[in-house]
């Protein structure tokens, strides 16, 4: 959004439904209201689910905000979701230009269910671009899609100003996830508890504590700490809204996300251009945002193998100080503000500013 918006064009942005700690500032979301057809739908769902897969407005009450929106282009976020598929046929018979994102790979294997399904829309013209990042770059094939990468967050002289801040010395680990428990929380732990006798060293949760369930499971985690000998190096930042996240981020020098199967974890991206050193999931989806080699990846089920890990980066200062700078090198060649919006503008190209909605 703010790259969109800071060279000039238009984006307006619809949801089902908004969280507590989004960021706001750049643009204010539309929230579309459910149909009568879609409560009824949800009433017969499991409850609780935040975000639902089948909240989606009524065909003719979305036909007419497209129409006033008049969108250049319409992004839609996959096509499993109904409100995504209601978006989608609005911009198509509306004759609009439609890109479907998604957080697969970006040149997946042939006949796989991702590579028929991009191939079907190519056929009628309708691309997908993915946050993915391909291991080796090349040619879009027929079930490929474009590697978009997300961008940073903060405003250049924002990420300028944290390169080559002062160390913090014993390391301060941060893991920014969901409270849930494929995210690893307690694999990190038990990482750390590892290596807890090699020196000293701090370790920050931070999450969004929205339900009980939420509560209980931090709960859990400091019951887990205080098991391992861990309860007076860990902290909790929980709620801190976005706007706000660069200053937590700041405080820290190592972010770790040992998150099993993450399709696209936006923490360790964030902290990446905050000027900390990052640590994740051999499998994660925007592992190759980072630089290549087993020293910025682990094995997630392998509570050892991540102790390594972050054993080689706070072995001293200057293992640190140089991860740091490895991380912000790397993604600040691959995703930096004009390559973000060179591949934007060729979703609306013919358009001197494309006007785009996404959903």
């Amino acid at each position: 959004m703010r790259i969109l918006t800071s060279a000039g064009h238009h984006v307006s942005v619809d949801v089902v439904e908004t969280g507590a700690t989004e960021n706001h500032i750049l643009l204010s979301p539309n929230v579309v209201t459910p149909s009568a057809l879609s409560r009824r739908v949800m009433l017969r769902r499991p409850g609780g689910i935040p975000n639902s897969p089948f909240s989606f407005p009524g065909l003719a009450s979305y036909w007419r905000h497209l129409q006033a929106e008049n969108p250049d282009v319409v992004i839609v976020r996959g096509v499993t979701r109904w409100f995504c598929r209601i978006a989608a046929l609005c911009a198509i018979l509306q004759r609009r230009k439609l890109v479907i994102y998604d957080q697969e790979d970006a040149s997946p294997q042939a006949w796989s269910g991702t590579w028929i399904r991009r191939s079907v829309f190519r056929q009628f013209g309708i691309s997908h671009f993915t946050s993915r990042l391909p291991s080796y770059p090349g040619a879009v094939g027929a079930g490929g899609a474009v590697p978009l990468p997300f961008g940073s967050p903060f405003e250049p002289i924002q990420s300028g100003k944290l390169q080559g801040r002062p160390l913090h010395w014993p390391p301060r680990i941060l893991m920014v996830a969901k409270y849930r428990e494929r995210k690893g929380h307690g694999l990190l732990l038990k990482a750390l508890s590892a290596i807890s006798t090699s020196g000293p060293f701090s370790v920050t949760f931070c999450g969004e504590e929205a339900t009980h369930s939420d509560t209980a499971f931090c709960q859990t985690l400091l019951q887990e700490a205080q098991a391992l000998g861990l309860a007076d190096r860990l902290q909790f930042q929980n709620n801190i809204a976005h706007d706000r996240m660069i200053s937590v981020y700041a405080s820290h020098d190592l972010v770790i996300l040992p998150s099993l199967a993450e399709p696209a974890a936006i923490s360790p991206i964030e902290a990446a251009w905050a000027g900390c050193a990052v640590l994740l999931s051999r499998d994660s989806g925007t592992r190759h945002y980072l630089p290549a080699g087993p020293t910025f990846d682990f094995d997630p089920d392998d509570p050892q193998d991540i102790a390594r890990a972050i054993a080689g980066l706070i072995a001293g200062p200057e293992n640190l100080r140089l991860a740091r700078d490895a991380c912000f090198t790397r993604i600040s060649s691959i995703a930096n503000d004009d390559v973000i919006l060179r591949l934007f503008e060729t979703f609306g190209h013919g358009a001197v500013r494309p006007r785009m909605t996404m959903n």
